[in-house]
């Protein structure tokens, strides 16, 4: 195979990149690497497709070109790098040093110009390909030199040959300077001749192809169109100056300058630095065999590490790590062998020895692992052990994540990255993957100390896990009899509705295609639209929302979607997901995954079942108490975001309202519109209570205004009388985000934070959604972490009660328990009291409890 030369347009690619991947992604230290991750996940790409012998990065070296002594306005017009690109060009320069990829710019030119010269002076020795997101490189393409534009971003690549370039745009490349004189450039400010735009340059190309053969014939082009290329001669010559790259830039270089080494060991150090996982696929690639090799060196030296575990083993007082081999879903996971690491040393551990081999760890001073859930959902005696979980305290340091991989942690600590999946035996995988939870221990210990949450992470989260596994084991029981009834009623409303559907379009259509309602709704029907975009009309929800306030049509739309919706997700799929060993639907509970700190529920996702619909009730009461139990109670906290909302602001007046018991919504409108609170309407009431709940997420006028179909000054009248009525609460919001400005994240009252890397930003959208995070997060963080304190609080007390009731569901701020006959009155005073007691505010905490035959009977 021939030697090619890859040439990387790093200016454009790297803006790519960034704008490409949320601009929340950070090295440990909070460093922006987006952009970095992106270049890199496309260079990725590069060496998987091509393999190049050898490559080149070019970049702008600085602002000052020779274009702009040519023409001042040249890009003009372009904003400065955003600030949370600037320092990701160091670090990329970085990182190819490491990479041993040569790099290239140079003063009074611009990053184009030394690509344009690389590929002029190297393609006649060998192929070049250009990799750039600038479709001014395509003047480059030739029979030797290859463009690759990078597509969606920077996801893919496409391959633009000179034939490619004269099929899609109906140019060849040197017609692309041609194409530029004439209509200009808006994003590099290049003038063009004023009047003549893309559709015009191009027929005029066609005919005359090329600018100067144009200009021989102007006088033969009549009209207006003649009398603008005419006048427009200086500046289409000067525009033609602009677009073409330069290809004899001075500056010295040679091909082996471009096959540089790799440095292994500073990659791996930078790679963990910067929290980049790439080190195992970069190390499958030819160019990196030394990574490689040092990866299987890796394997080899954890693999002759593990011993077999011999009886008498003790670990008193010890630091300790396990990791274990598990087969089998949630929750019911079986123990095939264990691991456990201490002092160098990893042992072991085979079935018949568990028994003995956590008697032994239950005296250790920690024993750390990943992942300690499954675990307890294991046949391994764990009770006791004091676990230290190395997923929760990475969370905790960085809850906008949804995955926690060894690799992380590695980038995390700033340890050398393992390959555990690359080791076929489980005695050396286990023994890698515990001696490194082992060597990250003390580190975890010291950031989580650091960062303010080790005693949330002692009292709450690892806590917790024990509750959510046995939460998940327990599963809940359904109505097998009534589910096939409730299916085939909603399935036989679906098709009347349908069928109505048809009846008003006057024909039959896929209502579930956007394209197909959207010419029914509004090509057909002509009802107003908002603008087409390239795929057609919009049918999103808010659209149709809006809609359905006057077309009935439109609203029997929006009632088929969420039946059919329901239908779906749980009529039908929930029957599939009975476990055979319980006959019980068994939900996932997910604790790392919410930045707020909130638990979600998955596989099936109980949380979501509509609560207030007639056909969310239904389904609801599909659930019901399993054999041996009588009902089901719940208990549900009241109002407990805004009696955070109320500790935490210090507010008087909603204090007040809380202490007397009062109907805060009312009491709301009532101070709010200065009326006697006995005169508020409902409508009042419901508006006051949209803005109470509003505030906490940092409502604008525009989504009040929307949400209550009012006008928007209407809406910013109503949140201005607010804050002057409850200026203590106005101030506390003001608080939250100055302290963010200052810290960079939001806290909650329990120490838990989310970084907020856009608090800052420039760009207004993003700093508006950080500041609406740093209203919300630290009261719906608190509100998530009482709900926690309570379900630990409620589990230890039903255990050291005996009770055989139990807590099956979370469901946002509602604990749902299976109870017995015997011990209903006991547990739904359990719950209220545990619930209302487990911290003190300055509010009191109400838990409504209630009790029904079914789930939905509880509400």
């Amino acid at each position: 195979m021939e030697n090619k030369l890859a040439i990387i347009d790093g200016s454009s690619l790297l803006y790519r990149a960034f704008y490409a991947l949320p601009p929340t992604m950070t090295s440990p230290d909070g460093v922006p690497t987006n952009a970095v991750y992106g270049f890199l996940r496309m260079l990725l790409s590069l060496y998987r497709e091509l393999d190049p012998a050898y490559v080149a990065v070019t970049f702008d070296k600085d602002r000052q070109t020779f274009r702009m002594e040519m023409y001042d306005g040249y890009k003009a017009t372009r904003k400065p790098a955003p600030a949370e690109l600037v320092p990701q060009f160091d670090l990329i320069l970085e990182v190819m040093h490491v990479m041993g990829v040569a790099v290239y710019s140079l003063s009074g030119y611009e990053g184009d110009d030394v690509l344009g010269t690389l590929s002029a002076r190297y393609e006649k020795e060998l192929p070049v390909a250009i990799v750039t997101g600038d479709r001014d490189a395509l003047q480059l393409a030739s029979d030797r030199t290859t463009v690759y534009l990078t597509q969606k971003g920077i996801s893919s690549m496409s391959e633009m040959t000179p034939k490619a370039v004269e099929e899609k745009y109906g140019i060849t490349p040197s017609q692309v300077i041609d194409m530029k004189a004439l209509m200009g450039d808006t994003a590099d400010n290049i003038p063009g001749v004023p009047g003549i735009g893309e559709k015009t340059a191009l027929k005029l190309l066609t005919q005359y192809k090329t600018l100067d053969n144009l200009y021989a014939h102007v006088d033969e082009i009549k009209g207006a169109q003649g009398k603008k290329l005419a006048a427009g001669k200086d500046m289409a010559y000067l525009s033609y100056k602009l677009a073409a790259i330069k290809r004899d830039v001075p500056m010295e270089t040679t091909l082996e300058e471009m096959a540089q080494p790799v440095h292994i060991s500073e990659m791996k150090e930078l790679f963990s630095r910067l929290g980049i996982n790439l080190l195992s696929q970069f190390g499958e690639l030819p160019r990196f065999t030394a990574l490689a090799e040092a990866k299987k060196e890796e394997v080899a030296k954890a693999g002759e590490k593990a011993e077999d575990w011999k009886d008498g083993l003790s670990f008193e007082g010890k630091e300790t790590a396990i990791s274990f081999d598990l087969e089998g879903t949630a929750p019911f996971f079986k123990a095939k062998g264990v691991v456990i690491a201490e002092n160098g040393h990893a042992y072991l551990v085979k079935a018949e020895q568990f028994g003995k081999a956590a008697e032994a760890l239950r005296k250790a001073k920690v024993v750390i692992t990943e992942n300690s859930k499954p675990i307890m959902e294991t046949d391994f005696p764990w009770e006791g052990i004091p676990f230290f979980d190395t997923t929760i305290a990475a969370y905790l340091l960085d809850p906008t994540r949804t995955t926690y991989p060894l690799s992380y942690l590695a980038g995390l600590f700033k340890k050398p990255e393992i390959y555990a999946d690359e080791m076929k035996d489980f005695a050396s995988k286990g023994a890698a993957v515990s001696l490194f939870l082992l060597s990250i221990y003390e580190d975890a210990r010291d950031m989580l100390k650091k960062n303010g949450v080790e005693k949330l992470y002692d009292e709450v989260e690892q806590p917790l896990v024990k509750v959510l596994a046995a939460m998940e084991k327990a599963g809940i029981a359904t109505d097998t009899k009534r589910w096939e009834e409730v299916h085939a009623d909603m399935k036989s409303r679906e098709e009347a509705l349908i069928s109505k559907i048809y009846e008003q379009a006057g024909e039959e259509f896929n209502i579930n295609s956007p394209k197909q309602l959207g010419h029914i709704l509004f090509e057909k029907m002509g009802l107003p639209a908002g603008k087409k975009t390239k795929t057609g009309y919009s049918t999103a929800a808010d659209v149709l929302e809006e809609l359905a306030e006057q077309y009935p049509f439109v609203k029997n739309i929006l009632e088929y979607r969420s039946l059919s919706k329901l239908i779906s997700t749980y009529l039908e799929a929930l029957p599939l997901l009975i476990r055979k060993e319980t006959g019980r639907i068994h939900t996932t509970f997910n604790q790392t995954v919410t930045a707020t700190g909130r638990l979600s529920s998955s596989d099936p996702n109980l949380q979501n079942i509509p609560v207030r619909t007639e056909e969310g009730k239904k389904i609801r009461s599909l659930f019901v108490p399993g054999e041996g139990y009588d009902s089901f109670i719940s208990s549900d906290y009241s109002q407990v975001e805004l009696r955070v909302l109320a500790h935490m602001s210090e507010d008087e007046g909603l204090i007040r309202a809380f202490l007397n018991k009062e109907d805060i919504h009312r009491r709301t409108a009532a101070e709010v519109m200065g009326i006697p609170f006995e005169d508020v309407t409902p409508e009042q009431r419901s508006h006051a209570k949209a803005v109470n709940f509003g505030i906490i997420y940092g409502i604008s006028d525009f989504g009040l205004a929307r949400q209550l179909g009012i006008t928007r000054t209407a809406a910013a009248d109503y949140i201005k009388a607010y804050f002057e009525r409850y200026p203590s609460i106005h101030a506390f919001m003001n608080r939250m985000i100055e302290d963010a400005r200052k810290t960079g994240r939001a806290v909650t009252l329990y120490g838990r934070y989310r970084e907020l890397a856009d608090i800052n930003s420039k760009n207004f959208q993003r700093r508006s959604f950080a500041e609406r995070t740093a209203m919300n997060t630290p009261i719906q963080g608190t509100a998530a972490d009482i709900m926690k304190m309570a379900m630990i609080a409620v589990y230890d007390k039903m255990k050291a009660g005996n009770f055989k009731s139990r807590v099956l569901l979370q469901v946002h701020d509602e604990l749902v328990a299976e109870v017995t006959a015997d011990e209903k009155e006991a547990v739904a005073k359990l719950l209220k009291e545990t619930m209302e007691s487990v911290v003190s505010l300055r509010v009191p905490l109400v838990a409504d409890v209630n009790e029904g035959k079914n789930w939905a009977e509880t509400k």
